[in-house]
């Protein structure tokens, strides 16, 4: 090889030109996917079911509203309620009546449960529990922390908690689709 630095300089010149011509020529597809689907959102209602554990094991079953927002075929975020209930039996049923707000953005989710935990007997616990976690479609995972509000006399409580849930979808309620420019489509 005589002159290495003219191939070499010729092959950058040509993957640049290539990679120009490439940019250009995606700037004109707009057209094309104008008008077409690339977002939309729905609504999910279904039930939850999983355990929480760590020195004490509860059951965990609910019932959930999700407002789902995908881009692309993947949901990307979603707002869901949870009302539901932990229990255990211990030497007596102890259940804990819970509200849980969600929020899940890609693979990452938090969220903030207010729970009651009662054994039924006059003993009971109020508790606020932040959880983070990830999840992936309808199986979550997540570490929580249970912060004492007002207790009487209740002990059998987690202080901190892992948390495995699966959500079972019953019913969707498709709402709109999402053109590339974030304009609402016409219903078909």
């Amino acid at each position: 090889m005589k002159h290495p630095c003219k191939i070499i300089l010729s092959s950058i010149l040509t993957v640049i030109c290539l990679r120009i011509s490439a940019q250009n020529d995606t700037l004109h597809t707009d057209t094309v996917f104008n008008g077409q689907v690339v977002s939309s959102d729905w609504i999910d209602n279904g039930l939850t079911v999983g355990i929480d554990f760590s020195k004490y094991l509860y059951g965990d079953l609910g019932y959930y509203r999700s407002d789902i927002w995908e881009l692309g075929g993947f949901p990307v975020l979603s707002t869901t309620m949870i009302y539901g209930a932990e229990f255990s039996k211990f030497d007596q049923f102890v259940i804990a009546p819970k509200v849980q707000g969600r929020i899940h953005a890609y693979f990452f989710n938090a969220s903030l449960t207010g729970l009651c935990y009662t054994d039924l007997q006059g003993k009971y616990s109020f508790r606020l529990r932040p959880e983070i976690g990830l999840g992936l479609w309808n199986l979550d995972i997540n570490y929580g922390y249970n912060i004492g509000i007002y207790s009487n006399d209740f002990s059998r409580i987690n202080k901190h908690v892992i948390g495995i849930r699966y959500y079972i979808k019953l019913h969707r309620k498709y709402g709109d689709e999402y053109d590339r420019h974030g304009n609402i489509r016409p219903k078909r």
